[in-house]
C-alpha cells in the first residue's frame, strides 16, 4: 500500500466508507488503546461498531465511555449466545446486519492502527476492484524464542496458503487475518455473512476462503507499520494461543497432523540432520551436499524475515527450534481436543462432533 493521496469521496446521503466492527470479550485491559487508534483514523469516513460479547469484565463500561465521547462509535451488548454460534462469529454477523459502510472492515480488539491505514487499505481495494483485503500486522516483539516461533509460524502460514498466488483464481490459496479482515459489504451479504462459517473456529481464514468461493476478488500485503499487535505476551502464550486454532486448522484429523508432522520433518529438520550425520563422519559430503544447501536456504530467508527486528540476528541460529515448538503446539492442540471431547473458546464448550460437522469447506 502507499500513503493514500487523498479521502475516499464520501457515499451517498453521507453514509461511512468504512464500518470498523470490533468484537471483545474480557478484553478490558486492552481494548481501550486499540479503540484510540481505530478513531485516530483520518483520510476516510467510518464508523466504529463495538460488540461487547458476553464481557464478565469491564469491557462493556470502557465500550459506552468511548461511545459516550464519540458519535462515530456505537456499542452491541450481546447477553446471551444462540445456539448453533461460536461466539465471536455471532458477534461479527450481528454487527455487520446493522453497518452502513461501504466496506466491513472485521478487527481484534488488541490491534494498534496508524492514522492513515484504512485509507490506505480502502484506496488500495477500490484501485484493485478487490471484494476481500487481508492485512498482516507487524508483531511487536517479544523474547528471543517467543520471536523465532512466531517468525516460523508466518513462514509456514505463507507457504502453506500460497499467498503469492491468492490474487489467481486458484481455489486453495486464500487467508484472512484476524487483526484486518476487509470485505465489501454487498459482497459480504451476497455470500451469506458469517452464516456459512458460524460454526469454524477459523473464522478470519474461512472468511477469505469464502470470499474465493463465491467468485471475489483477494489480496494479502503484509501491513508492515501501518497496523501493528502484540501477538500473545509471552513464549507459552502463543503456544497457549494456537490451542484453539492448531487441529482446527488441520480439520480436526489425527491423520493430517501425522502428516505435517512427518513434512516438518522432512523439510525442517531433515537439512539439519543429514549435515550433521556428515560432520560426524557417519555420511559423507557428497550426499549430504543437497541437504545443505537447503539448511543453508532456510537460513537465508529466515534472516531475510528477522533482519528487521531487533533479536534478528541472534534469531537466525534458533531456526531449528521453530519447527520443534511449532509441532508441539500443534500436538497439543489435538491432545487437548481430543481429550476434553471439543474446544473451549470464550466461555462456551463446543463438542468435536458439531465442530467437525458444522467445517466450512
Amino acid at each position: 500500500m502507499q500513503k493514500p493521496a487523498a479521502a475516499p469521496s464520501p457515499q451517498p446521503g453521507g453514509q461511512p466508507h468504512v464500518s470498523v466492527i470490533m468484537p471483545a470479550r474480557n478484553e478490558g485491559a486492552m481494548i481501550a488503546e486499540a479503540v484510540r487508534s481505530v478513531l485516530s483514523t483520518q483520510l476516510v469516513t467510518f464508523e466504529l461498531i463495538l460488540v461487547d460479547d458476553r464481557s464478565t469484565d469491564n469491557t462493556g463500561k470502557v465500550m459506552d465511555q468511548a461511545a459516550a465521547t464519540d458519535t462515530r462509535v456505537r456499542v452491541i451488548h450481546i447477553a446471551e449466545l444462540p445456539p448453533g454460534w461460536l461466539g465471536k462469529n455471532h458477534a461479527m454477523h450481528t454487527a455487520a446486519q446493522n453497518a452502513a459502510g461501504k466496506f466491513l472492515l472485521f478487527t481484534d480488539g488488541d490491534i494498534l492502527y496508524q492514522p492513515e491505514t484504512i485509507a490506505a487499505a480502502v484506496e488500495y481495494a477500490e484501485r484493485e476492484q478487490l471484494q476481500h483485503l487481508c492485512l498482516l500486522p507487524r508483531m511487536i516483539p517479544g523474547s528471543l524464542i517467543e520471536n523465532v516461533l512466531t517468525t516460523f509460524f508466518g513462514m509456514c502460514f505463507a507457504i502453506g496458503m500460497q499467498l503469492h498466488l491468492i490474487r489467481t483464481r486458484f481455489p486453495l490459496s486464500y487467508a484472512g487475518v484476524g487483526a484486518f479482515n476487509m470485505i465489501g459489504a454487498d459482497f459480504y451479504r451476497q455470500c451469506g455473512g458469517h452464516l456459512p462459517i458460524r460454526m469454524d473456529v477459523l473464522d478470519d481464514v474461512k472468511l477469505g476462503k469464502l470470499a474465493k468461493r463465491s467468485g471475489g476478488s483477494s489480496d494479502f500485503l503484509l501491513a508492515e507499520d501501518w497496523l501493528s499487535v502484540r501477538w500473545q505476551p509471552s513464549l507459552w502464550g502463543v503456544v497457549c494461543g494456537l490451542e484453539k486454532n492448531g487441529f482446527a486448522s488441520l480439520n480436526y484429523s489425527m491423520l493430517q497432523i501425522g502428516l505435517v508432522t512427518v513434512l516438518f520433518t522432512l523439510i525442517f529438520v531433515l537439512p539439519f540432520a543429514v549435515p550433521a550425520a556428515a560432520i560426524a563422519g557417519i555420511l559423507t559430503w557428497e550426499t549430504a551436499a543437497g541437504f545443505t544447501a537447503t539448511a543453508i536456504l532456510w537460513h537465508l530467508l529466515f534472516l531475510w524475515l528477522v533482519a528487521p527486528l531487533p533479536q534478528g540476528l541472534l534469531m537466525v541460529p534458533c531456526f531449528l527450534v521453530g519447527p520443534w515448538l511449532m509441532a508441539f503446539a500443534y500436538w497439543r492442540s489435538a491432545v487437548i481436543t481430543l481429550r476434553q471431547g471439543g474446544v473451549r473458546w470464550r466461555d462456551s464448550f463446543y463438542s468435536l462432533a458439531e465442530l467437525r460437522n458444522s467445517m466450512y469447506h
